[in-house]
């Protein structure tokens, strides 16, 4: 566990102008451990090593777990041109010839190419075209030549999303730490019925891979964004909401997770990482959050999704066609649902203005609509809180942009209880 002044100070060295020394130490160590995979690789001295270019491309922070900085790196060993991507991160993950350590007295720093990744052994040989062709093969998806393969998302040491398509059929590959596999594949086997409209699972040819179906239609965010120009594709809140009443009375026998909310001090501390000079700022909506949220009515516990907002939800023709992203799905509050789903929704104009135009109109709308489902002042307040939990991980100006946004989403939820300090949902 480290300090949050030594994780924003981490952050900044691995960002920072000495970061491509790091890299380079790193990769020279790698040479000598003899453990390169399949990329080229510096002869031991590293005299080799020339054109070193590297660019940070993510960061992850989660604080008092560590920071992972992801590199998009160059460089040219006795002429060859190699192109890879390297993460450097402080969080503890077991040592191996894939892994170089480096420290400086302060922190130990380890680095890893990504699709040696030592908390998801099974990422490498899901990003091999010809691997993930025969693992398709075996579920009835082409003839087992390789697969178009493309990496959507990778979370250093957490999670990979990779959609692989052979002979015009896509699937979706997710690696996981096998704990989190297997947590994962059972919940999708509990919503196997037509009804949930849940992708299925295909396969698990690792244990810290599952191979997944396409969910049918598209995202909600998609029909949010045409929603002027077709507006009969935007299905009614009511239409989405409705999906999480038909989940199973069997998810709230599932370990339940806590919900953004509940981890809003996390995401408080994840913002001021983000923002220190706002941390005032910051403290205000964390507390106001906990202290409406301890007033007001408790709600009972029923079958959550965990992270249901527009990416995760897909539509077709104004009606909920599938919803994806089943990590989170076990018992909680219905509340949390909804404000995960207005939280983003909160946030979309200034993340893409040109694109949703419209979205603050339409997250008052849905929130008018979906308020009547439960108590106002909580359900503002959770919104408050999701949005806090945006404001790590973008750049400065979004960042601010979302902390006024949650509290705007605050001071609403201030007035409802004024309004109806004794509100009581039945």
């Amino acid at each position: 566990m480290s300090s949050p002044a030594l994780e924003r100070a981490t952050i900044e060295v691995l960002t920072g102008s000495d970061a491509g020394e790091l890299l380079r130490l790193a990769v020279i160590g790698s040479g000598r451990a003899g453990a390169p995979g399949r990329h080229a690789s510096p002869d031991p001295d590293g005299e080799t090593i020339t054109e070193w270019a590297a660019e940070v491309d993510s960061v992850h922070h989660r604080p008092g777990a560590g920071v992972s900085v992801g590199y998009r790196v160059g460089y040219a060993v006795a002429g060859v041109q190699v192109s890879e991507y390297l993460v450097a991160s402080t969080a503890e993950v077991p040592d191996g010839p894939g892994v170089a350590v480096l420290q400086d007295g302060v922190r130990t720093v380890r680095v890893w190419r990504r699709a040696q990744d030592p908390v998801l052994p099974g990422l490498e040989q899901a990003l091999d075209p010809a691997t993930v062709g025969g693992w398709l093969r075996d579920v009835g998806v082409g003839n087992g030549g390789p697969a178009r393969i493309q990496l959507l998302s990778y979370r250093p040491t957490r999670r990979a999303v990779i959609r692989a398509s052979v002979d015009g059929t896509t699937c979706y590959l997710k690696v996981l730490p096998e704990r989190r596999a297997r947590r994962l594949e059972r919940r999708h086997r509990l919503l196997e019925a037509p009804v949930h409209r849940a992708p299925k699972v295909l396969a698990r040819p690792l244990p810290t891979v599952l191979v997944l179906a396409t969910a049918a239609g598209r995202p909600l965010a998609e029909a949010i964004a045409a929603a002027r120009s077709h507006p009969g594709d935007l299905p009614d809140p009511r239409e989405v909401v409705a999906w999480l009443d038909e989940l199973p009375a069997g998810v709230l026998e599932l370990g339940a997770r806590s919900s953004w909310v509940d981890r809003v001090d996390f995401h408080a501390a994840a913002a001021r990482g983000t923002l220190p000079e706002e941390g005032a700022r910051i403290d205000a909506i964390e507390t106001g959050v906990q202290d409406v949220l301890a007033e007001r009515p408790t709600s009972p516990t029923v079958p959550t999704h965990g992270d249901f907002y527009e990416a995760n939800i897909f539509t077709a023709a104004g009606s909920v066609s599938g919803v994806i992203d089943l990590d989170s799905l076990g018992p909680g509050v219905r509340e949390d649902d909804l404000a995960t789903l207005l939280g983003h929704l909160a946030v979309l104009r200034s993340l893409a203005p040109t694109i949703y135009p419209h979205g603050d109109e339409l997250v008052l709308e849905w929130f008018e609509v979906l308020a009547r489902t439960c108590d106002p002042a909580s359900l503002a307040a959770r919104v408050a809180g999701v949005v806090l939990s945006l404001v790590a991980g973008t750049g400065p100006d979004q960042a601010r942009q979302r902390l006024a946004t949650a509290e705007d989403w605050l001071s609403r939820a201030h007035h409802l209880v004024a309004e109806a300090p004794q509100a009581e949902h039945s």
